[in-house]
């Protein structure tokens, strides 16, 4: 669950107590009212796993997780493509990008693909960026099979890029499956 949920979650379950108490001046309907708060957070906890791990097996994730670099690119290209993007390869052999993607805005973005058995950090963001200049791209992608660190997602938020880690490849994937696609 996402850090917001969760303490959403606890402040409902701590202030329900509180406010039962208030207009019932009885602690036994508070503690009660505390209880079938943690009993519902433990069910929602567990909603929330089932679905994930279902998410996880109809995406077939794991298959991605041991790519090199070359093959997670040659697996992003075509399912990008399914998307509605389009996607070119660059004339020169830039290793800091992998791809120009065209949205279906008609914007364009560099694209860098990188494989990973760890979170990515920042410098790759960096390196990334600095290359939309040379390609005069409206956007910036970082797309990865793991997660990326909070200096990352700082970062990137700062400067307007993308990043796409292992969540976005299963909502991708299963976008794929259903046969959508993205919207302009």
């Amino acid at each position: 669950m996402r850090d917001r949920h969760h303490l959403i979650l606890w402040i409902i379950i701590i202030l329900v107590p509180i406010i039962v108490f208030i207009k019932t001046n009885n602690w036994e309907n508070a503690i009660m009212a505390f209880l079938g708060g943690v009993i519902f957070y433990l069910l929602y906890g567990l909603s929330w796993f089932r679905r994930n791990q279902k998410r996880q097996v109809d995406s077939e994730i794991w298959k991605i997780s041991k790519l090199s670099d070359e093959q997670l690119e040659d697996f992003t290209i075509p399912l990008l493509t399914k998307l509605g993007y389009t996607i070119t390869k660059p004339n020169d052999d830039n290793p800091d990008i992998s791809f120009l993607l065209t949205l279906p805005t008609g914007n364009q973005a560099i694209v860098k693909v990188k494989s990973h058995k760890r979170e990515i950090g920042i410098r790759l963001v960096q390196k990334t960026l600095k290359q939309m200049d040379i390609y005069e791209a409206g956007e910036c992608w970082v797309i990865t099979n793991e997660r990326f660190t909070r200096q990352a997602i700082e970062y990137a938020k700062a400067n307007n890029t993308r990043l796409c880690d292992r969540e976005q490849f299963i909502d991708w994937i299963l976008k794929v499956k259903k046969g959508e696609q993205v919207r302009g």
